[in-house]
């Protein structure tokens, strides 16, 4: 099984705990700020948990239906093939070598069943592999757009911001997090910090900010 996508999406999550939880063991005076990002991300790494535990059980249902479904057809078509070979054989002939031959063709018929539903078990589980990879994929995507940008900001890029961007003044970055937040359009939010500070919009923690800020959008 392939769930590359959500095992990244849980160490993202796991990451970002355990960098919160190195800040605030080196730099405990900042928990009473940041305690509701630590409990956002937690939540967070409980829901990817959830989503995965949820698909592991629904293909492990899928796979054990599939499987039976196919064991009963071998079954009817080994039945078949027995009655077959039976009819082809002359009263007289019926006896044990008659008996045995028809022993080794039942194996064989298994064998070759058995190999047909495994090929034929592996194709239709590979289809709904990429189905609920692709189906994964696209709710992560509309996952992406966030409402606050609040909670897209991990501990570390916050304590950045506040002190590369806004002079160390947490109720300014605060006062923007919430113009963000309530501006429904990027070029007000691009026009208002050009006009509103001195920011170099070339400088890479400028760019980090900006990126994050359309992530909105």
């Amino acid at each position: 099984m392939d769930h590359k996508i959500l095992l990244q999406l849980l160490q993202n999550k796991t990451e970002e705990i355990q960098s919160l939880l190195d800040h605030f063991k080196n730099n405990p005076d900042d928990l009473h700020k940041g305690l509701h990002l630590l409990s956002d991300r937690i939540d967070g790494l409980s829901k990817e948990f959830r989503l995965i535990k949820d698909d592991l059980n629904q293909e492990k249902t899928q796979q054990d239906e599939v499987i039976q479904v196919l064991q009963e057809k071998a079954e009817v078509v080994e039945k078949d093939e027995v009655k077959k070979v039976e009819a082809a054989v002359q009263p007289e002939k019926t006896n044990i070598p008659v008996k045995e031959e028809l022993e080794e063709n039942k194996s064989v018929n298994k064998v070759e069943e058995r190999k047909n539903a495994e090929v034929n078990s592996d194709s239709i589980l590979n289809d709904q592999l990429q189905q609920n990879s692709s189906d994964v994929i696209g709710e992560r995507l509309v996952q992406n757009k966030i409402s606050d940008i609040q909670t897209a900001i991990g501990i570390n890029d916050r304590f950045l911001f506040i002190r590369e961007l806004f002079d160390n003044n947490t109720e300014a970055y605060n006062s923007s997090i919430n113009f963000i937040n309530q501006t429904d359009s990027l070029a007000l939010i691009e026009d208002h910090f050009k006009s509103k500070t001195d920011w170099d919009f070339e400088n890479p923690t400028v760019i980090q900010f900006m990126e994050l800020t359309k992530r909105k959008f």
